[in-house]
Protein backbone atom coordinates (compact mmCIF):
# COMPACT_ATOMS: atom_id res chain seq x y z
CA UNK A 1 0.00 0.00 0.00
CA UNK A 2 1.07 3.36 -0.71
CA UNK A 3 2.72 5.59 2.32
CA UNK A 4 0.18 8.48 1.57
CA UNK A 5 -2.54 6.46 1.01
CA UNK A 6 -2.14 4.58 3.98
CA UNK A 7 -4.62 5.36 7.72
CA UNK A 8 -0.87 5.69 9.16
CA UNK A 9 0.64 9.11 7.35
CA UNK A 10 -2.88 10.59 7.61
CA UNK A 11 -2.37 12.30 4.00
CA UNK A 12 -6.06 13.92 2.95
CA UNK A 13 -5.06 14.71 -0.41
CA UNK A 14 -6.95 17.98 -1.08
CA UNK A 15 -7.69 19.62 2.22
CA UNK A 16 -3.95 18.56 3.45
CA UNK A 17 -2.33 20.07 0.31
CA UNK A 18 -4.18 23.53 0.78
CA UNK A 19 -3.11 23.13 4.17
CA UNK A 20 0.59 21.90 3.30
CA UNK A 21 0.46 25.00 0.48
CA UNK A 22 -0.85 27.89 2.95
CA UNK A 23 1.82 26.72 5.64
CA UNK A 24 4.71 26.70 3.26
CA UNK A 25 3.48 30.25 1.85
CA UNK A 26 3.72 31.43 5.08
CA UNK A 27 6.37 30.30 6.60
CA UNK A 28 8.55 31.62 3.50
CA UNK A 29 6.90 35.19 4.38
CA UNK A 30 8.20 34.77 7.61
CA UNK A 31 11.25 32.55 7.92
CA UNK A 32 13.32 34.42 4.70
CA UNK A 33 13.12 38.04 6.58
CA UNK A 34 13.61 36.53 9.80
CA UNK A 35 16.98 35.10 8.46
CA UNK A 36 17.67 37.76 6.31
CA UNK A 37 17.07 40.50 9.03
CA UNK A 38 19.58 38.17 11.52
CA UNK A 39 22.03 38.27 9.20
CA UNK A 40 21.88 34.41 8.07
CA UNK A 41 21.08 34.56 4.69
CA UNK A 42 22.77 37.56 1.99
CA UNK A 43 19.18 37.60 0.47
CA UNK A 44 15.58 38.10 1.20
CA UNK A 45 12.32 39.00 -0.47
CA UNK A 46 12.15 41.87 -2.66
CA UNK A 47 11.15 44.93 -2.34
CA UNK A 48 8.12 45.50 -4.12
CA UNK A 49 6.85 42.20 -2.30
CA UNK A 50 7.88 43.38 1.27
CA UNK A 51 5.92 47.02 0.71
CA UNK A 52 2.91 45.29 -0.45
CA UNK A 53 3.28 42.99 2.50
CA UNK A 54 3.26 45.90 4.80
CA UNK A 55 0.01 46.81 3.09
CA UNK A 56 -1.98 43.64 3.52
CA UNK A 57 0.49 41.61 6.59
CA UNK A 58 -2.74 42.21 9.21
CA UNK A 59 -5.63 40.70 6.67
CA UNK A 60 -2.93 38.24 6.19
CA UNK A 61 -2.52 37.45 10.17
CA UNK A 62 -6.54 37.31 10.06
CA UNK A 63 -6.70 34.92 7.59
CA UNK A 64 -4.21 32.84 8.27
CA UNK A 65 -5.44 32.66 11.52
CA UNK A 66 -8.80 31.61 10.66
CA UNK A 67 -7.59 29.28 8.03
CA UNK A 68 -5.73 27.61 11.05
CA UNK A 69 -8.79 27.34 13.04
CA UNK A 70 -10.45 25.47 10.34
CA UNK A 71 -7.43 23.56 10.47
CA UNK A 72 -7.36 22.61 13.71
CA UNK A 73 -10.89 21.37 13.73
CA UNK A 74 -10.39 19.59 11.10
CA UNK A 75 -7.75 17.49 13.56
CA UNK A 76 -10.71 16.83 15.91
CA UNK A 77 -9.57 14.05 18.09
CA UNK A 78 -5.54 14.35 18.18
CA UNK A 79 -4.35 16.19 20.90
CA UNK A 80 -2.53 18.50 18.74
CA UNK A 81 -6.12 19.70 17.90
CA UNK A 82 -5.84 22.04 21.48
CA UNK A 83 -2.84 23.62 20.58
CA UNK A 84 -3.57 24.86 16.45
CA UNK A 85 -6.92 25.60 18.51
CA UNK A 86 -4.76 27.72 21.20
CA UNK A 87 -2.66 29.07 18.52
CA UNK A 88 -5.85 29.78 15.87
CA UNK A 89 -7.65 31.76 18.53
CA UNK A 90 -4.25 33.94 19.63
CA UNK A 91 -3.05 34.73 15.83
CA UNK A 92 -6.94 35.16 15.05
CA UNK A 93 -7.12 38.25 17.57
CA UNK A 94 -3.84 39.90 16.54
CA UNK A 95 -4.74 39.97 13.33
CA UNK A 96 -8.27 41.02 13.61
CA UNK A 97 -7.86 43.87 16.28
CA UNK A 98 -6.14 45.87 14.51
CA UNK A 99 -8.16 45.75 11.35
CA UNK A 100 -11.54 46.80 13.74
CA UNK A 101 -9.36 49.28 15.31
CA UNK A 102 -8.54 50.73 11.21
CA UNK A 103 -13.20 50.32 10.83
CA UNK A 104 -13.77 52.38 14.56
CA UNK A 105 -15.32 49.26 15.36
CA UNK A 106 -13.14 49.14 18.83
CA UNK A 107 -11.28 52.03 20.43
CA UNK A 108 -7.72 49.88 21.03
CA UNK A 109 -5.39 48.29 19.01
CA UNK A 110 -1.82 46.24 19.20
CA UNK A 111 0.88 48.95 19.37
CA UNK A 112 4.03 47.02 18.80
CA UNK A 113 3.56 45.74 15.09
CA UNK A 114 6.78 45.62 13.41
CA UNK A 115 8.34 43.68 10.22
CA UNK A 116 9.91 41.20 13.01
CA UNK A 117 6.78 40.60 14.48
CA UNK A 118 5.03 40.22 10.96
CA UNK A 119 7.96 37.76 10.09
CA UNK A 120 7.38 35.78 13.64
CA UNK A 121 3.31 35.62 13.21
CA UNK A 122 3.65 34.61 10.11
CA UNK A 123 6.36 31.61 10.71
CA UNK A 124 4.34 30.27 13.49
CA UNK A 125 0.97 30.00 11.50
CA UNK A 126 2.99 28.21 8.84
CA UNK A 127 4.60 25.60 11.24
CA UNK A 128 1.38 24.70 12.25
CA UNK A 129 -0.47 24.82 9.21
CA UNK A 130 2.74 22.51 7.67
CA UNK A 131 2.42 20.23 10.49
CA UNK A 132 -1.37 20.16 10.48
CA UNK A 133 -1.08 19.27 6.72
CA UNK A 134 0.18 15.39 8.07
CA UNK A 135 -1.87 14.94 11.39
CA UNK A 136 -5.64 15.95 9.93
CA UNK A 137 -8.15 13.10 10.85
Amino acid sequence: MHLLQSKKALWEGGRSLSSLLAGIALLVLGFIPLLHNWGAIPFGLPDFLMSFLGIIATYLIAAGGFYLLVDGFLQWGNPFAWVTLAVALCVLAIGIIPILHTFGAISFTIPFFTATFYSIIFTVEGIFLFIGAFIME
